[in-house]
């Protein structure tokens, strides 16, 4: 560790000697300057709210811009961060990211905004990329603060906030059409149209995305279930959405955004008799208005409102031993979860059975041989004994009625909808003072009879300030908060104090501390989950219709807030003469009160008490050294160290998966590295990305994950259109997969091409 952060400051002494004085003090482009372009300051207006200068921004940002989506020629949005420092994306099932460390299963630690409309879902915290009705081509820039920001965006914002900005439909005036077509089943179409109608600029864009996920493994031993997919992971996603705006006068301006989303998620699922793999089908659209208000050219307030909503069902046929339908194991579950399972699992030790079912078994002895064989602690008390005898005569005391199979169907059904309402103040006082202000209602409501057994509500108020005050040419505070009362978790307040020092308008250091939650989700605070199987085949209970033994009503208990303490020293330069930019970061950030434990049916107790120290450093560089050629090169360093809280009721087993899960998809070491060229009309790109992941498994700690990438692409002009066409391939160097051993593709090189038109 030491060695890596002498190695930065030697790469900062380097880099800043190499700086002319003309570079590092030319005069300051002001806070109207423009995105593009490397002669100014680049802005941004994630970090405060407030526009500012790429060098007085209190944490550290990562800015993917248009061109960028456009030379990587990826296919999704996720797999843009796997280019952001820190950044750590799994496939699957369910597409997530993490920032330096956080479970893979659920993306709940971070905050995602679409044009200021938050995707983040309350009843069971995450972000699902999949749901996310926006075109790549649609975006103009993707701004990452790599840090907490609670103070700008309340709880959730966790780690990091992902805000995605699209483009004006002014700026995209015209038709646009592509198809897309490669390996494991990609087929991809869109179409998209902006016009000018009246004192309106509109754009209308359709899109539909089709592959068949992961193929598997066959050398490690996965068999194939169907031809070119035996994961049964591939999705169907379609979605069209709208985009207008209007300017009533030179001081009012209106937006609207509006989109609906339809798609179907296969879902890996183990093949047996009777069972066919569920299809996830779900529907989602959002309804948005945002009115802005100059008052002045130093003051402006904005006005945001939004509905959205989603609709998921999943349809189930299982099979599984007759006993967990059993309505004397699912009391026996409600009084001693623990104790229930070993039952249920079928987790019993033969020699066991008889003593139970003759009623000669001692508690003390049948603890002392459970714990033996389980390796976990048990308290068995002559009730538990006297319930498990009742089930074995239910079953006549018969272990093949007990194992015997019945089949049926059941359903995992939420539909979520929130109504968000936010006000928003923005002034210039002076030369020295900034301010942004304002308010914020929601209303996140969830339905479910599986999850909720009906509906469960949740209001939120906030209220937010952020500062920038500038006491001197040469230093800037940045002063921040957000205070969050809500019905289901304790009121919250957020601060951030950061101060910058400008060694050059284009140069500065930055030490920021700040602080973040995040809150329990509806399904954390309120659980009311059970599975009611219907259709039931032949079973010794007699029953065509049950529910499963294993249920979770409120259990949970109060479950704290999530929480975050960082502190971050970074440097952020810019080099105009070279076109050189970077941004190194040195961080330590404390969580406590963390929720690991995987929130299911099967899981009887959930704390929030893990605690994780995260260090380590982050770095970027962009340096376009001539006008052909551009390099993106990112990388980290993560130190972490998991500490569990009471485990006393876990086997050896759980307490392993449970240290794990935080760090699962974390790599110690990552680097990515992109080079393009553009000559012509024809761009080369080409991206390595190399990850040491934590979890490896292997007595040598090491698991490498590297991937290389080229995207070939020639557009041809003609007098009234042009043609564009890419092709792109990318090779998997190392057989080791991400997160989980699912996560793999048997061929070493995929590709796809690709055929568009513009008008």
């Amino acid at each position: 560790m030491k060695g890596y952060f002498g190695s930065m400051v030697a790469i900062l002494a380097t880099t800043m000697n190499a700086a002319t004085a003309e570079d590092l003090f030319l005069p300051d482009a002001g806070l109207d300057a423009e995105l593009s372009g490397f002669s100014v300051v680049p802005e941004v207006l994630t970090a405060t709210r407030l526009k500012q200068p790429r060098s007085e921004v209190p944490g550290s940002m990562t800015v993917i811009t248009a061109e960028n989506i456009d030379q990587w020629g990826v296919r999704t949005l996720p797999e843009l961060f796997r280019f952001v420092p820190g950044m750590f994306v799994k496939h699957g099932d369910q597409d997530s990211i993490a920032y330096h460390a956080s479970n893979p299963n659920l993306m709940r630690r971070m905050q995602v905004l679409i044009d200021g409309r938050s995707v983040y879902r309350a009843g069971i915290a995450s972000v699902v990329w999949e749901d996310i009705p926006v075109a790549l081509e649609d975006i103009q820039r993707i701004e990452v603060f790599r840090g907490p920001n609670a103070s700008s965006y309340g709880a959730n914002a966790f780690m990091a906030v992902i805000n995605i900005v699209t483009f004006h439909p002014a700026d995209t005036l015209g038709t646009r059409a592509f198809a897309r077509s490669g390996h494991q089943g990609v087929r991809d179409y869109e179409v998209s149209h902006s016009a000018e109608l009246g004192e309106w600029f509109y754009r209308a864009t359709v899109s539909r995305k089709h592959d068949d996920g992961f193929d598997g493994n066959e050398r490690l031993g996965q068999s194939t279930v169907q031809p070119g997919d035996n994961l049964h992971d591939g999705s169907r996603d379609s979605f069209i959405s709208l985009n207008a705006t209007t300017q009533f006068s030179d001081q009012s301006r209106l937006l609207v955004e509006a989109a609906y989303k339809d798609g179907k998620q296969r879902l890996r699922q183990n093949f047996g008799e009777d069972e066919t793999a569920p299809v996830d089908e779900n529907q989602s659209g959002f309804v948005m208005g945002q009115w802005q208000y100059d008052f002045s050219a130093t003051h402006t307030t904005q006005l945001r409102a939004y509905w959205q909503k989603e609709k998921r069902l999943t349809e189930f046929r299982k099979c599984a031993p007759a006993v967990v339908l059993s309505p004397l194991l699912r009391q026996l579950y409600l009084e001693d979860p623990y104790w229930a399972n070993v039952i249920g699992r079928f987790d019993l030790p033969e020699d066991l059975f008889v003593p139970i079912a003759t009623g000669t078994a001692n508690p003390e002895d049948v603890e002392t041989r459970l714990e033996e064989e389980l390796n976990r602690n048990y308290d068995i008390s002559q009730s538990d004994l006297d319930q498990v005898q009742a089930i074995f005569a239910e079953a006549g005391f018969d272990v093949d009625n007990l194992s015997s199979i019945t089949c049926g169907n059941y359903d995992l059904d939420f539909d979520e909808q929130r109504i968000d309402v936010e006000f928003q103040d923005t002034v210039q006082w002076n030369d020295v003072l900034r301010t942004v202000a304002g308010v914020n209602f929601r209303r996140d409501q969830a339905t479910s009879e599986t999850y909720f057994n009906g509906t469960v509500s949740n209001d939120l108020m906030r209220v937010f300030a952020n500062a920038e005050i500038r006491p001197l040419d040469r230093l800037i505070f940045n002063l921040g908060g957000m205070y969050e009362d809500e019905d289901k978790n304790s009121a919250v307040f957020s601060p951030r104090v950061a101060a910058n020092f400008l060694l050059a308008p284009q140069h500065s250091l930055r030490l920021v501390y700040s602080t973040a939650v995040r809150s329990p989700d509806l399904l954390e605070q309120e659980p009311d989950y059970s599975l009611q199987i219907t259709e039931l085949t032949e079973n010794y209970l007699g029953l065509s219709e049950g529910s499963l033994y294993a249920s979770q009503t409120g259990a949970y208990g109060d479950l704290d807030h999530e929480r975050i303490t960082s502190w971050e020293l970074g440097y952020y330069g810019r080099i105009p003469a070279q076109s050189l930019e970077m941004d190194i970061k040195v961080y330590r950030d404390h969580l406590y009160q963390l929720i690991s434990a995987p929130i299911n049916l099967f899981t009887p107790d959930v704390n929030s008490d893990t605690e994780m120290n995260l260090s380590g450093v982050d770095w970027q560089f962009t340096w376009s050294p001539v006008r052909e050629h551009s390099f993106w090169y990112s990388g980290a360093y993560v130190d972490a160290d998991v500490r569990l809280g009471d485990v006393s009721l876990l086997s050896a087993r759980e307490v392993e998966n449970l240290y794990r899960v935080e760090t699962r998809l974390s790599s110690e070491f990552s680097h990515n590295l992109s080079w393009s060229f553009a000559y012509n009309n024809w761009r080369l790109t080409q991206s390595y990305f190399w990850h040491r992941s934590y979890d490896s498994g292997k007595k040598d700690g090491l698991n490498p994950y590297r991937r290389y990438e080229v995207h070939l692409q020639k557009d041809w002009k003609f007098t009234s259109f042009e043609l564009q066409t890419s092709a792109f391939l990318h090779h998997l160097i190392d057989d080791e997969p991400i997160a989980y051993n699912t996560n793999r593709i048997e061929d070493e090189y995929l590709g796809y091409l690709q055929v568009g038109v513009k008008f």
